[in-house]
């Protein structure tokens, strides 16, 4: 087992209690604009909350109050081990990114250095990395080459904020309720009454999240798997482009499609960040 995969090795604490917190990190795609018409299409009745593509995790932190307890996973190692320090060691990472927040206005190249630093055996510092990154870095955008390296450029903000250490308190109460994964979407059992909500790389869109991207075959394995996890009993909702793929795929009972619009966050022009049509895809009745 490698020093990372020991690192990411899951847990879950008990759930201690709720606060208001917001997403922590800047995350293209991310479902903010597209909650009142989640909340709308809710079930009446959430078990278990799974997300398997949790990136930013705004509909987790926007349910909240309707969720008791979480299992959250993606394929992004250092996004599931910034999640996991965010819970567990708050305060060290606040002292971390106060530093990254102290530098960064004094040197031009500071971003790159960091950038280029290989992974710490500190947690604490991977953690601090990604936030920095991530709050610095061109329009907010995660990407990697084909090396698995971020390799986006600095960003022009003149004051960003990298360390928001009331952000990230609340985020680390409301977090104590989830236990977090480093993992594939196949590997989740969701069971009877439990609320699975997916949001993976749209059809057609950018999905350089990841060396391997995300493929065709994997839609057509999400909606296999989401058959799968209805067929135990359990609430599914997916979101995606509307698209022919897309529209192929979910023509088939159980599913149900509902057409919204959200803004593309990904435009760096946000005079130009035009509504798409999206889908919101359930297997329960509305």
């Amino acid at each position: 087992m490698t020093s990372l995969d020991a690192i990411l090795a899951h847990t879950a604490p008990p759930y201690l209690g709720r606060a208001r917190a917001r997403p922590f990190v800047k995350w293209a795609g991310g479902k903010r604009a597209l909650i009142p018409d989640i909340a709308q299409l809710l079930p009446e009745q959430i078990g278990l909350y799974w997300e398997p593509f949790v990136g930013g995790g705004a509909v987790f932190f926007a349910l909240d109050s309707r969720i008791a307890s979480a299992r959250l996973s993606d394929v992004n190692a250092e996004l599931v081990l910034t999640y996991q320090v965010i819970r567990n060691r708050t305060e060290e990472l606040i002292e971390r990114l106060a530093c990254h927040a102290e530098q960064h206005p004094l040197d031009k190249d500071y971003y790159y250095q960091v950038r280029k630093m290989t992974h710490s055996p500190d947690p604490v510092d991977v953690a601090a990395r990604f936030i920095y990154l991530n709050k610095t870095c061109y329009n907010g955008l995660y990407r990697v080459n084909k090396k698995g390296l971020f390799n986006v450029p600095r960003g022009r903000y003149k004051n960003p904020l990298i360390c928001d250490a009331d952000g990230l308190r609340k985020a680390s109460e409301v977090l104590r309720k989830a236990t977090m994964r480093f993992s594939d979407f196949a590997r989740i059992e969701p069971g009877e009454h439990d609320f699975v909500y997916c949001d993976p790389p749209y059809d057609g869109t950018f999905n350089g999240y990841a060396t391997d991207g995300f493929t065709d075959a994997d839609q057509r394995r999400l909606r296999d798997l989401a058959l799968k996890w209805h067929g135990a009993g359990a609430q599914v909702m997916i979101s995606n482009a509307d698209t022919p793929l897309i529209r192929e795929l979910y023509s088939v009972a159980p599913f149900q499609c509902h057409e919204v619009s959200a803004p593309r966050q990904i435009n760096c022009k946000s005079g130009e960040r035009e509504k798409a049509a999206e889908l919101l895809i359930v297997t329960y009745a509305t």
